[in-house]
């Protein structure tokens, strides 16, 4: 993957810039924006991403007027519209179809949307040299929403021991174990009442916890041990207090930001028209986008 270019001159937006829109709530702390603008500029797409605070209940409305707009590239979808947004594409990825959630969506040239999901491959790839650390391991994830299962799809394909889900959506937490469980053909994935972190080698928080007032992790982070590795997606533009028991646990850690640094180039590429898979790549002068 390129390095992270942060400091690349931007495009002015002119008549034919095009809008890569980006449905969070809450959204402040996302740095989809951030990171994919330079990758657009430096390829020479005329493509912005901007953040707009869509809360549950005006995303149906807003989803259908970005629909409408041809000049909207596509959306991507962050806490809590990822299951939301799988229900209104048109057509899937497979990964998107197997967990039932989306984090990037192409809007193709008749309006309808194309959705896709990479938080799956960003997350193990974005562990690094501590992904070898999740062969064997007994895992505990908080959270079954989208990203949650994306995760959990991809861990499945890691030769992990096992996998406890926690989630207080007893819905939510049921199809992530039996979509676990299924994709595998064993029962590699289980939902207890509550988890006991003694019995944990990897843990990881896929939940809004750490972003959202008033919501608490159902473990004490006083049972941390060092051995662990624990990562929490939710820390983006500063540490949540997960990850800072963990550090001063002196556990290995992994945040949300490379999980995405990771996959930034597939959600660019995608974006910009390019096939699911298919990093970002140089804009072709007066090319037609593709669908």
């Amino acid at each position: 993957m390129r390095d992270f270019e942060p400091n690349l001159p931007q495009p002015q937006l002119n008549g034919a810039s095009r809008i890569y829109a980006v449905f969070g709530d809450p959204v402040a702390q996302v740095q989809t924006p951030r990171m994919i603008n330079p990758l657009f500029a430096s390829h020479g797409h005329d493509i912005h991403a901007v953040p707009f605070r869509v809360t549950p209940a005006q995303f149906e409305a807003a989803w259908q007027v970005f629909a409408a707009l041809d000049n909207v590239v596509g959306i991507g979808v962050t806490v809590p519209h990822k299951i939301a947004a799988a229900r209104r594409c048109a057509l899937l990825t497979d990964a998107a179809r197997a967990v039932g959630a989306v984090n990037c969506i192409k809007r193709r040239p008749d309006g309808s949307m194309h959705g896709a999901l990479f938080d799956g491959v960003g997350f193990v790839e974005g562990l690094g040299a501590h992904r070898v650390r999740l062969e064997n391991a007994r895992v505990l994830m908080i959270g079954a929403g989208g990203a949650g299962r994306a995760i959990a799809h991809a861990l499945a394909r890691e030769g992990i021991r096992s996998l406890a889900v926690l989630d207080p959506d007893a819905e939510a937490t049921r199809f992530t174990v039996e979509m676990v469980n299924g994709s595998c053909g064993f029962q590699l994935a289980s939902a207890p009442a509550k988890a006991q972190l003694s019995e944990v080698d990897v843990l990881i928080n896929a939940s809004p916890v750490g972003v959202k007032p008033g919501l608490t992790l159902p473990i004490d982070l006083a049972e941390l041990d060092q051995a662990m590795l624990v990562a929490d997606i939710a820390c983006l533009d500063r540490e949540t207090g997960l990850l800072e028991a963990a550090r001063k646990r002196g556990c290995a850690i992994s945040d949300g930001n490379a999980m995405l640094k990771a996959q930034i180039e597939l959600i660019a590429g995608f974006a910009a028209g390019f096939e699911p898979g298919e990093p970002v790549r140089q804009a072709e002068q007066n090319a037609t986008p593709r669908s």
